[in-house]
């Protein structure tokens, strides 16, 4: 009896072990808010600010769900609409972080953009 009653607990013990990493993602269209991380890059070169550009503009696609398969016309206009408005903020917020640095003034800990629908 006591067996059974130790065999959980040795299972639950080894589950890390065993255990493979997780990835969850929602599900097409229920993305509201990427968080995009700019703490690697260097935006005093062109090739950091093409790293950022692509990382905003892959945020972009998924918080506007845009997909590469064909559309309507309707939702394709949705879509791109969302994915220009939420590139330009992103955008935005890396010029002004680089001028902050730049000028010196003092920034907050956050080293990630949020790029969100709104």
């Amino acid at each position: 009896m006591r067996i059974f009653m130790a065999l959980p607990l040795l299972l639950l013990g080894a589950a890390p072990a065993f255990s493979q990493p997780i990835v969850a993602t929602a599900p097409a269209g229920e993305i509201e808010v990427v968080k995009v991380s700019y703490a690697d890059l260097n935006l005093d070169t062109d090739a950091g600010w093409a790293r950022l550009d692509s990382r905003l503009r892959a945020a972009a696609r998924s918080v506007c769900d845009v997909r590469p398969e064909f559309e309507s016309t309707v939702r394709e206009i949705a879509t791109g609409h969302c994915f220009r408005s939420a590139l330009s903020r992103g955008r935005e917020a890396g010029k002004e972080i680089v001028a902050a640095q730049r000028t010196g003034a003092p920034l907050t800990l956050a080293s990630a953009i949020m790029i969100s629908r709104r």
